[in-house]
């Protein structure tokens, strides 16, 4: 864990996200989805009698609350609880398989784990075998919302009322799979929230009270924690959950029904949305009608998707990037600046620099190795030296690499900035590679393949070939209509040596269902460049 900083701690979270609205706002909806509303001032009490519950187990400041839910009213309500008593809420993904389930909760180590009713059978299993198990509370999932109290602070409440714990140290811990996938645990403070809200939310978004968010990316990612809680609470606007599964047709009832006007999503995401709107039938559904901002994040957007976006919604994607460790974004388009096949310009309180392979400063256009600096960085990782005898649990060389002398975090990313102040992503640090003595970025062949129509989904990546070289290998997923074969796949390899530099072009094309990604939807190159059995 960081060490502690001596610096004067910000008011506690629950104060910025529920309470100091509750005056002027106190009736205005805060939290919405399909078929339940809370205000603030429901959200505010539903957070106290959750706060209250916690302490009466035990919880004290300092500890770890699991939140294994479902994007919902509650999982807002225990985030705010827990941070309320100055525990960590700890949101975990969902579709954690069990042996990395197993490593974060042995690293994180809370004492008491919030899990929907769905997912307690898994919770069970896994804490069988840590040596010191969380208590597991099952939290009903869904119900009507409109009774006095939700079941879950029935069921947690205690009698009294729960102080507003305002100390030193971190206000909520995140976990990233990192590019092999192996869980980090990244805290962040109170301070890195409210960097991170004026840098984006404020200077980009221009978010207001008058806004309904709806983020797709959910919350147990920085993306979506960002978008979909932080940001909006923050600004005193009102947010959407869907705690289904995100499927495009149940987003585009979703939006028709509650009309927001911003919206977040992964690209992978828009693309499927895309695709299903052509298969509607008429009268087709204008999902964007509302919206003022869509935002994108989370993978890379090449310029082809964004443009085969725009066309298809009329909507320009403010496109960003960030990770885990810096919170949120870093880098984004704003309104009226905006350069498809980029990730965007550093944000206002930023700075970055771009280092070669002998970590000197790289030239305009040259592709190098991306640290950036900024007010929103975590000071290091949970625990950085790691459980023993946990599988996959984070290694003791994680923190020293990443988070570097003067502030400077180290991201694992490649980019390029041109004389405009764009970055451009080239993949992560061990994605690029040689061909021929010369680097090939996979982000761009990629991009490359998807302005094929029979390509709807394309990874890339360095493999050897029988004489040892390595050869670009594209692993493509078809579009409908089209059917994989050797021809298609000579065709696209043509088809890429005719669009960029030739010694790019993959040497071979495999044809998958789909495409190896993370519990937070980035994929997974790593995976592909795995030997077949």
């Amino acid at each position: 864990m960081p060490e502690k900083t001596t610096e004067k701690t910000p008011e506690n979270l629950t104060r910025a996200l529920v309470d100091r609205h509750l005056a002027e706002r106190g009736d205005a909806i805060a939290v919405r989805e399909p078929k339940r509303q809370w205000s603030y001032r429901k959200l505010a009490d539903e957070a106290e009698r959750i706060g209250a519950g916690l302490a009466g187990l035990g919880v004290a400041p300092g500890d770890r609350v699991a939140l294994l839910m479902h994007d919902s009213l509650e999982l807002v309500a225990c985030f705010i609880g827990a941070a309320r008593i100055g525990a960590l809420p700890t949101p975990l993904s969902t579709l954690l398989r069990l042996h990395d389930l197993r490593a974060i909760l042995a690293d994180a180590r809370p004492r008491v784990a919030l899990v929907h009713g769905d997912l307690v059978a898994l919770a069970d299993e896994v804490c069988e075998e840590l040596p010191a198990p969380p208590q597991v509370v099952a939290v009903p999932f869904g119900g009507s919302g409109g009774g006095e109290h939700s079941e879950l602070s029935d069921l947690l409440a205690e009698a009294g009322k729960c102080d507003v714990h305002d100390g030193d140290g971190p206000a909520f811990l995140l976990y990233s799979g990192g590019g092999s996938g192996a869980p980090k645990g990244v805290p962040h403070d109170a301070r890195a929230i409210e960097a991170s809200f004026e840098a984006y939310a404020r200077r980009v978004l221009h978010l207001s009270p008058d806004d309904r968010v709806f983020s797709t990316a959910r919350c147990y990612t920085a993306y979506g924690l960002g978008c979909g809680l932080l940001f909006p609470l923050l600004a005193g606007a009102t947010t959407v959950m869907l705690p289904e599964r995100t499927r495009p047709r149940t987003v585009f009832e979703t939006m028709a029904q509650l009309k927001p006007t911003v919206f977040a999503a992964a690209p992978s995401l828009y693309a499927q949305m895309m695709h299903d709107l052509v298969e509607l039938t008429a009268p087709r559904p204008m999902p964007f009608a509302t919206v003022r901002a869509a935002i994108s994040g989370a993978e890379p957007l090449g310029a082809e998707l964004w443009r085969r976006i725009k066309d298809a919604f009329g909507v320009e994607m403010l496109h960003g990037f960030g990770s885990t460790e810096a919170l949120h974004f870093f880098l984004s388009f704003r309104p009226g600046e905006i350069k498809p096949g980029a990730s965007g310009k550093l944000l206002d309180g930023y700075e970055a620099r771009i280092l070669d392979e002998q970590g000197r400063p790289a030239g305009v256009e040259e592709i190098g190795a991306l640290e950036i600096r900024g007010p929103s960085l975590a000071r290091g990782y949970w625990r950085p030296s790691g459980i023993s005898g946990v599988k996959r649990a984070p290694s003791p060389e994680a923190a020293p690499q990443v988070f570097r002398e003067g502030g400077w975090l180290h991201t694992g990313d490649r980019f390029f900035v041109d004389g405009e102040g764009w970055y451009y992503h080239c993949g992560r640090v061990d994605d690029l590679f040689k061909v021929s003595g010369k680097w090939v970025a996979p982000a761009e062949v990629e991009d490359t393949l998807l302005q094929h129509p029979a390509v709807w989904e394309a990874a890339v990546v360095g493999a050897e070939d029988a004489d040892g070289l390595t050869i670009p290998v594209a692993f493509v997923v078809t579009n409908v209509g089209y059917e994989p074969n050797d021809a298609l796949g000579r065709e696209l390899m043509e088809f890429v040596k005719n669009e960029i530099a030739p010694y790019k072009y993959p040497r071979r094309v495999e044809f998958v269902a789909e495409l190896p990604k993370s519990a937070q939807g980035k994929v997974q190159r790593w995976r592909l460049r795995l030997p077949t059995k």
